[in-house]
């Protein structure tokens, strides 16, 4: 009888209080614990079929009734909540019908009878009141950003991307704390979240997790509800590799056919910014100057085993779209100046093209007005008539970015090149260089400058050069008696 009664509880518990029964595979395990009060924005960058929808239900589930929270979901904050016990989820039409993924998770894991639900004057849920003090309402994004406007929120939800103005909106409604998370997979829409939020990702305001399709997978993942054979069968539907990449990785679809795709600001990436050493290391400088906008300028000191560090960049402001702002070669020396106070330049590198041209017959080239302010560069790399430079000089890049990714990074396998988070755009360039869809080449726009300056730096093999000092000896040298 006792057994009998306490399966019956389970079996009520199960189908009354999913929330308690919630097992998050491993990527969503290290997305919910990346959330804490520290954050204001958390983002699941994930693949189709990852379980987007299902987690942020559960972590609205989690907040609301903290006392339900299976393991996996007792995040700190949400045990003891301090902003305004008030919800918001922002999503498409879609999402919020009766049938949609995301009210399915809500009706699967909110705990029933514990919540009343309005309609109110949309044809979805759209307000739900909670025995716990809770009011969560649904904001489609069809609706206009003005709307949204009003009360103080203390957790959001953007379910894919929302249109800008809305963000900045819901933003605005964490005034009194609070934070917001959110769970997208970025296609062709509303491109401007690569730039306005994926690209602000820093690891403590704006946090951003990308996770593959197969981390849900039950034969490679962790605690995974998807056999691997069913997400490949999906996948395979997409013709596009570009879409069927992003479809599975999570990442934007502007970022596919990326030319640098190891990259990963996760790990190529210093936590905090760079600071350069008083010894130990030699200095470089890579400038790729053009006409109609900024030199693009990169600061790096390299170790003797050959590992480099960019740590500066000029211009301090963003360089894509930014014009001309017409300074002479004196101006541009001032700035080094400033730039390299505390340390001494030893290899200044630049585009031997550009550098060597003069902007009219019979005046000096832009090298030669350097040095005659005696700020010498050296030209950048050369290769042989029937090799394409710029595919050389990128092959450099990934080379240096390179590790082996299935062992731990530690001092023995990591990459060979680091950048300090201050470098946003040469961060922003390795991340948006990419190729044009019908000839493959790399396209020659604002996110190929920067690059350019790094396969210069690198393709000079920086590192510090320790001069050989050999002491003699006392006596006889190797044996053989000097001379009196």
């Amino acid at each position: 009888m006792e057994a009998a009664r306490i399966l019956a509880q389970i079996k009520w518990s199960r189908e009354n209080e999913g929330l308690r029964w919630f097992v998050p595979h491993g990527g969503q395990e290290q997305f919910i614990a990346s959330i804490d009060q520290d954050t204001l924005l958390s983002i699941s960058g994930a693949g189709n079929g990852w379980g987007k929808s299902e987690v942020l239900a559960a972590l609205l589930a989690a907040v609301m009734w903290p006392s339900l929270a299976s393991e996996g979901l007792r995040v700190p904050l949400f045990q003891n909540w301090t902003y305004p016990k008030r919800a918001r989820v922002y999503s498409t039409p879609a999402e919020l019908a009766e049938i949609g993924s995301l009210q399915t998770a809500i009706a699967k894991l909110f705990p029933k009878g514990r919540y009343q639900i309005s309609k109110g004057l949309y044809n979805y849920p759209s307000v739900f009141t909670t025995d716990t003090g809770w009011v969560l309402d649904m904001f489609s994004y069809e609706r206009p950003a003005k709307e949204a406007a009003g009360p103080n929120i203390g957790f959001q939800v953007l379910n894919e991307p929302p249109p800008e103005d809305l963000y900045k909106e819901a933003v605005a409604r964490s005034r009194a704390g609070g934070i917001i998370v959110g769970g997208m997979t970025s296609l062709k829409d509303e491109v401007w979240v690569v730039d306005g939020l994926l690209a602000k990702h820093d690891g403590k305001t704006v946090k951003v997790r990308f996770g593959n399709s197969c981390e849900n997978c039950i034969e490679h993942g962790k605690n995974g509800n998807l056999k691997h054979s069913r997400i490949m069968q999906i996948l395979d539907q997409f013709d596009d590799p570009d879409e069927k990449e992003a479809r599975y990785t999570g990442k934007p679809l502007s970022t596919s056919g990326r030319i640098i795709k190891t990259f990963d600001r996760n790990v190529h990436v210093a936590k905090e910014p760079i600071i350069p050493p008083t010894s130990g290391v030699s200095f470089f400088q890579a400038v790729d100057p053009a006409g109609g906008k900024p030199f693009a300028i990169l600061w790096a000191f390299a170790d003797i085993a050959g590992n480099v560090k960019v740590f500066d960049e000029w211009p301090n402001y963003k360089f894509f779209g930014a014009k001309d702002p017409c300074l002479t070669v004196s101006t541009y020396k001032e700035i080094f100046q400033t730039k390299e106070a505390g340390f001494r330049v030893e290899t200044r590198i630049m585009d031997k093209r550009y550098g060597n041209t003069s902007h009219k017959p019979g005046a000096p080239t832009l090298r030669e007005d350097f040095s005659n302010l005696n700020v010498e560069f050296q030209d950048s790399y050369s290769v042989g008539a029937n090799v394409e430079e710029v595919q050389t000089g990128i092959l450099k890049i990934l080379e240096y970015l390179k590790y082996d990714k299935t062992k731990p990074i530690d001092s023995a396998n990591h990459p060979r090149l680091e950048i300090s988070p201050t470098c946003t755009n040469l961060i922003a360039s390795l991340e948006r260089w990419t190729r044009d869809p019908d000839t493959l080449k790399p396209l020659d726009n604002h996110f190929k400058d920067f690059p350019d300056a790094l396969r210069y730096l690198l393709m000079a093999d920086p590192r510090h050069e320790v001069p050989l000092v050999w002491e003699r000896e006392a006596g006889a040298a190797y044996g053989v008696n000097t001379l009196s």
